[in-house]
């Protein structure tokens, strides 16, 4: 069994966390993966609604920002990237991180992969059309009842497609509808060579994932048990998850933060 550790950073745990954590995450120690989660339900509307303005829109406009701050850190380090902030126009994203990368003399030196088709607005008639009730999962209704108000209509991709664009080279990963979890899952099997069928294994990353999805929560800021006892949270350090190749992983922090990494802090965002 090898005892190789991968090492992966949680940069953003919501569209608004903090700014600084990324290049925190990139200079506070080794990783090898920075994974930015930026999408909720609610985001998603949003930025449909956007889009419908500007078709140019559709993203996590701040992702492109702090990428252009740690692209210099992601190349010289050889960390990948993995996120969903292309939210419904993940090429507009991507192309955006590649004019940051060019604009920074990188060109050639940062691979964008680019991971869509979970947006399946143009295609509700057709599905519906096709005998697709898409009923409410609480009250049965069909989808044709309120067909005139939906503004948004995603399907949750998962792990697959990253692992794709990982395994073709891709240094950074940006996606539309993505599952949280998919987003530290895809650099976990890529690395490891796991097999989707592989039950055990897809648990064990899927907590990983679901611990590190919101940011500092794990590290402190989602802690009831002990909470006065916490020092530093002005400067939390975020999780990192260190994953080895049977199935198990560490969560920890970078040397120096605030904040806690405990069985408390990391059982209660889990739970």
């Amino acid at each position: 069994m090898s005892d190789r550790v991968v090492r992966i950073a949680a940069g953003q745990g919501f569209w608004g966390d903090w700014p600084e954590a990324p290049v925190r995450q990139v200079r506070g120690g080794p990783v090898d993966y920075l994974m930015m989660d930026y999408l909720a339900e609610v985001t998603m509307s949003i930025m449909q609604k956007q889009k419908s303005r500007d078709p140019r829109a559709g993203y996590a406009r701040d992702f492109v920002p702090l990428m252009e701050r740690i692209l210099p850190d992601v190349v010289a380090k050889g960390i990948r990237v993995t996120s969903n902030a292309g939210g419904v126009n993940p090429r507009g994203c991507a192309e955006a991180v590649l004019d940051s990368a060019r604009k920074l003399g990188l060109a050639g030196k940062v691979r964008v992969g680019l991971v869509s088709g979970d947006d399946i607005l143009g295609r509700l008639d057709e599905l519906i059309a096709a005998g697709h009730p898409l009923s409410d999962m609480e009250t049965g209704r069909p989808l044709a009842d309120i067909r005139d108000r939906v503004l948004s209509a995603n399907a949750y991709l998962g792990m697959a497609p990253i692992v794709e664009a990982l395994r073709g080279g891709a240094n950074v990963v940006v996606t539309g509808r993505v599952t949280d979890t998919g987003l530290t899952l895809g650099p976990i099997f890529h690395e490891f060579g796991w097999s989707p069928e592989d039950w055990d294994k897809v648990a064990a990353g899927t907590v990983a994932g679901h611990i590190i999805e919101c940011g500092a929560q794990a590290s402190g800021g989602n802690l009831l048990r002990g909470w006065r006892a916490v020092k530093g949270m002005e400067n939390p350090g975020f999780p990192i998850v260190e994953a080895s190749a049977d199935g198990s992983f560490v969560v920890t922090k970078h040397p120096g933060t605030g904040g806690v990494v405990s069985v408390p802090s990391v059982t209660e965002q889990l739970v």
